[in-house]
């Protein structure tokens, strides 16, 4: 399985980096900071999935999820977020998001 990481935070990508890293079956075929370069890997490298901060500058995972959906139906996203607020867990599912955590 092919993994895309988007976060805007570093360290964030690469405590995510470290957890999929020793995975056999998955293989982390890319990093973004931003919605934007999101979307540009996913047309690149064809993600089988991608873990999806929520908000992030130039354009946020929801446009991001948003976008992504309609080129690349079958890639899934999961949207990753500290933030509990229940109006972004419906923005992401009416995105086309497969989970939220």
């Amino acid at each position: 399985m092919k993994l895309l990481l988007v976060d805007d935070h570093d360290i964030v990508r690469a405590g995510l980096r470290m957890l999929f890293a020793s995975e056999p079956d998955i293989e982390i075929v890319g990093e973004a900071d931003s919605g934007a370069a999101a979307l540009e890997l996913v047309i690149s490298l064809e993600p089988d999935i991608v873990i999806m901060d929520v908000v992030m500058p130039i354009m946020s995972g929801i446009e991001a999820t948003r976008k992504i959906k309609a080129l690349s139906p079958d890639t899934a996203v999961l949207a990753l977020t500290m933030h509990e607020d229940e109006q972004y867990f419906e923005e992401m599912r009416e995105a086309g998001a497969s989970g939220y955590v």
